[in-house]
């Protein structure tokens, strides 16, 4: 009995809340009230971070690029999967992100994108995962990748709904996002190890803060319209060629 009790205790998929030993440290976020929240004053490594929110666009990648793009900057592979837009390189370069070490996977459905993140994870050959999901997620899936997720030194995010919530989930580190005209605003819903109900401020970037300006007041460009240019946009007309195909064709 006692050997079998050992053999689960030793499973990767196991946590004991008693036990002694130091937890690793985990990766800084970039934002030091972030830090100061989270257990291991970073996000967890070997672990599933869920990030929910119902909206995209709100901050959720910028809460995540400083750790990332520190990934990159050591020739260290970074993966989106299924993003719901297409990765904006001159803000991922503006925020430290190498895209050519970034990669993006699209996968149309739940299952191909958690077997995508899956093999990622169990070959080592990414430090940094991030899966956007819209459906619903069975908890056997979820365990599953997160096994694949404590073998791999890297940084493993899913990004869900918000209805998400109310399921159970393996997840070190759950995170119910939502955003003002000013800031996101960050509800630690579960971390291992550490205090769950914190609720930190971000100050959104300037980009994301930018008065909507309407589309009737935009900038348009019109072109000029005097003689001359069109003049200029009259086809020329060439002198007619005298030789017929047949000419060509014998000589």
């Amino acid at each position: 009995m006692q050997k079998k009790l050992s053999t689960l205790l030793n499973r990767p998929d196991i946590w004991q809340g008693s036990t002694s030993s130091t937890p690793e440290p985990g990766l800084a976020t970039g934002y030091a009230a972030l830090d100061k929240a989270l257990h291991r004053h970073g996000w967890p490594t070997h672990a599933i971070v869920e990030l929910l929110c119902d909206h995209t666009g709100i901050g959720e990648l910028q809460i995540l690029l400083p750790a990332l793009a520190k990934y990159t900057q050591q020739q260290r592979q970074l993966v989106f999967i299924s993003p719901p837009h297409q990765p904006y390189a001159p803000a991922l370069h503006g925020a430290g992100v190498l895209t050519s070490q970034t990669v993006v996977i699209q996968a149309a459905s739940t299952d191909e994108r958690l077997w995508a993140a899956d093999q990622l994870l169990r070959t080592h050959i990414t430090s940094g995962v991030v899966i956007w999901l819209t459906s619903p997620v069975k908890h056997q899936q979820l365990r599953k990748l997160q096994l694949a997720a404590q073998a791999n030194k890297g940084l493993t995010v899913l990004l869900r709904p918000r209805f998400a919530a109310r399921e159970t989930s393996p997840a070190a580190l759950r995170i119910d996002l939502s955003a003002t005209t000013q800031t996101c605003v960050l509800h630690i819903l579960k971390q291992r190890g550490g205090l769950a109900g914190q609720i930190i401020k971000l100050k959104r970037p300037e980009t994301l803060i930018t008065p909507y300006m309407p589309v009737p007041d935009l900038p348009v460009h019109a072109p000029a319209r005097d003689a001359q240019t069109k003049n200029l946009a009259r086809p020329t007309l060439l002198p007619a060629d005298r030789s017929t195909d047949t000419d060509n064709v014998l000589h």
